[in-house]
């Protein structure tokens, strides 16, 4: 294992190891050595989560997924690593009617990840994730720290998770692989309990490989090893099995911690110092 921190069982909840579907995994060649970068990681268990909506080659068209994804189970049947099929969904107003039920869900369960554009918030988000929950539906919120807003305004990702969203980080963006601006966001999500999963959002074998270890040993310094460990293991594992994460616990409010900045003006000089030669 890379990290050294977690020996095995760690399971990797949003990937794009699909070959030939969005911008991720180019060829079976490329699917399979993501394959072997994470199974030497300690990543034991998968989930495929290509785009919908948004960034794939075939129109958002169900049934050539479906035979993409069948063709997956079968070119993948004796990988030590278990698959589980789902879909990042990108945010527009008319997603709800369009999802058809649990076929887009992570494992055929109530959670789907939901994909925000990186420059802005889609106007009506509260009352599109409100929606989505009201329809049984459970939010993922995917790698908010690589929104602008969501970085200039993090109280809004404290909003959607005091009202039930749940939130992933890429593990890149805790190793600083996107620089040091979205680092600092994703500590500071992690730092106010705004962060639920760490992810790979793996793409290639290389600059964007399927590796969870180092994110784990950086979360490891802002939230501790059980928590940071619980982000890999524990709480992705409740997600497949459809089940509450376990002691979420209550998110922070970064603005409320927000310092205040005051002008400090130069002392005025004693008038008798100014007669002194």
């Amino acid at each position: 294992m890379q990290g050294g921190l977690v020996a095995k069982g760690m399971i990797d909840l949003h990937t794009h190891l699909l070959p030939m579907w969005d911008d991720g995994a180019r060829d079976w060649d490329e699917t399979s050595k993501m394959c072997e970068v994470a199974r030497r990681d300690g990543i034991e268990k998968i989930v495929l989560t290509p785009h919908i909506f948004r960034l794939n080659r075939h129109d958002d068209d169900l049934g050539v997924l479906e035979a993409a994804l069948a063709e997956f189970d079968k070119r993948t049947a004796g990988c030590p690593i278990a698959f589980y099929r789902g879909a990042e969904i990108f945010i527009h107003h008319e997603m709800e009617e369009k999802l058809g039920g649990d076929r887009l869900t992570i494992n055929r369960s109530h959670y789907l990840f939901i994909e925000f554009p990186s420059e802005y918030v889609l106007p009506g988000t509260e009352e599109l994730l409100y929606s989505l929950m009201i329809g049984g539906f459970l939010p993922i919120i995917s790698h908010p720290e690589r929104n602008r807003v969501f970085g200039a305004r993090p109280e809004l990702l404290y909003e959607f998770v005091r009202r039930g969203s749940l939130a992933q980080v890429t593990a890149k963006s805790l190793t600083g692989g996107f620089g040091s601006g979205i680092k600092a966001t994703a500590d500071l999500f992690l730092g106010h309990n705004l962060v639920h999963f760490i992810a790979s959002d793996a793409h290639d074998p290389e600059s964007r490989p399927p590796i969870l270890s180092k994110a784990v040993e950086e979360a490891k310094k802002i939230v501790g090893l059980g928590h940071a460990v619980n982000m890999v293991t524990i709480n992705p594992e409740a997600i497949l099995d459809d089940k509450a994460i376990p002691d979420p616990g209550e998110p922070e409010n970064p603005a409320k911690q927000r310092k205040k900045w005051t002008i400090r003006l130069p002392k005025r000089t004693p008038k008798k110092s100014l007669d002194k030669t």
